[in-house]
């Protein structure tokens, strides 16, 4: 899902106005500072409206700019990006041409905009709008490292098996470990055959 979307002003790199949607913790005043030091950067490679997508270690981070304004958002690895980025293109369009002239001659105060939470949660559904049915590898319990140093699991396989954890995708697990995927596929499997793994889907 949707973990969390920030509305930021590009030039002041502030923060006006954040929602938290998933369990992810991140603060939305750092996030600012570093999303707006790559915008200043994508400012010199081209114009007009952008979106862009960030690997964020567990988490993609997406991000829309139009008029001065970021709308960003942390997004499970598992999501749909292109169907994110959408969503956040939508946030963007609805609110500068909400606050516009808000805008123009803001003067810090955030009162505002907390009425277009109402309406954020209804572009995002309530931070739903990017997921999709996905399957995902779980472990069943714990994998000790006894199994490799016996010969019983190799390192590769327990790397994997530590990653195992429902919320990626075998694709993203390759991704996370440096590995390539058909290594990972190949991990899982035997994994499955030690019936230490299955399968389950989430999403919608």
């Amino acid at each position: 899902m949707l973990q969390a979307v920030y509305i930021l002003i590009a030039d002041s790199g502030l923060c006006v106005l954040d929602r938290k949607y998933g369990t992810a913790d991140m603060d939305p005043n750092l996030i600012s500072g570093f999303l707006t030091a790559l915008i200043q950067f994508g400012r010199e490679l081209s114009d007009g409206n952008r979106v862009h997508t960030i690997d964020f270690g567990q988490f993609d981070i997406c991000l829309a700019l139009k008029d001065n304004v970021i709308v960003t958002a942390t997004v499970d690895k598992t999501d749909d990006t292109n169907a994110a980025m959408a969503v956040l293109s939508d946030v963007n369009h609805e609110f500068v041409a909400a606050y516009r002239d808000v805008l123009v001659d803001w003067d810090g105060n955030l009162e505002p905009f907390e009425k277009f939470v109402k309406r954020l949660d209804e572009i995002t559904k309530d931070g739903h709008a990017s997921e999709k049915r996905i399957i995902v590898p779980v472990l069943k319990g714990r994998v000790s490292p006894i199994l490799v140093r016996l010969g019983q699991l190799s390192q590769d396989a327990f790397e994997v098996a530590q990653m195992c954890k429902g919320k990626l995708t075998t694709k993203a697990i390759a991704d996370q470990l440096g590995k390539p995927l058909k290594d990972v596929q190949k991990a899982t499997q035997t994994l499955e055959d030690m019936k230490m793994l299955e399968w389950k889907e989430i999403g919608h």
